[in-house]
């Protein structure tokens, strides 16, 4: 039995029929052929397209005029990667500690910005997106993870929140509408 026969065997879901363990390593270049020699017909009576010369990659089989990682059209995110990479506890339990989480935010120009935040100040952001949006738009901003005064300093709780933040704040910075919104400039700068 190889190794990826045994990690599959080995992982909880492996039972279930709908899933299918991926192996550790993909190979990149493969998949890439592979999704080639599926989008594109290589018969003589239709030429594969030419790819523009700004396009990253091979265009979209709906339609030929949106390509695959093209981020310059309509919107208004200025971002294009959100990370939390950490988090700290600021003073001590019986003074009024509380958690700081690093969220490292890159432009679409390339420019790192580091904003330190507390769970406070993503509650303040949801509201203020809930408040100053239009009706329209107040569903794409996610729910935020729940408060949990009791587990607020353990480290295994910590983690968990700061994933859960993270994936919060990229869902709000990477829309396309809402990435761009007064309410996230101010909340970035401040």
């Amino acid at each position: 039995m190889s190794s990826a026969s045994a990690a599959a065997a080995a992982h909880p879901f492996s039972k279930h029929s709908r899933l299918e363990i991926l192996p550790n390593h993909i190979d990149v270049e493969e998949e890439s052929r592979l999704y080639d020699d599926l989008v594109f017909d290589e018969s003589p009576t239709e030429p594969r397209p030419r790819a523009r010369s700004f396009s990253p990659g091979p265009p979209s089989v709906f339609s030929h005029d949106i390509w695959l990682g093209d981020n310059s059209g309509a919107s208004a995110a200025f971002a294009r990667e959100v990370s939390i990479s950490g988090w700290t506890s600021v003073g001590d339990a019986r003074g009024g500690a509380y958690v700081v989480y690093d969220c490292a935010m890159k432009t679409k120009e390339g420019t790192l910005i580091h904003a330190h935040k507390r769970y406070s100040d993503f509650a303040a952001l949801e509201l203020q997106l809930l408040r100053t949006l239009p009706r329209t738009q107040r569903a794409f901003v996610p729910e935020l993870p729940p408060k949990a005064p009791l587990a607020r300093y353990r480290s295994a709780f910590l983690a968990r929140r700061r994933l859960a933040l993270e994936h919060w704040l990229a869902a709000v910075l990477l829309h396309p509408d809402l990435g761009g919104c007064e309410a996230v400039r101010r909340w970035v700068m401040n």
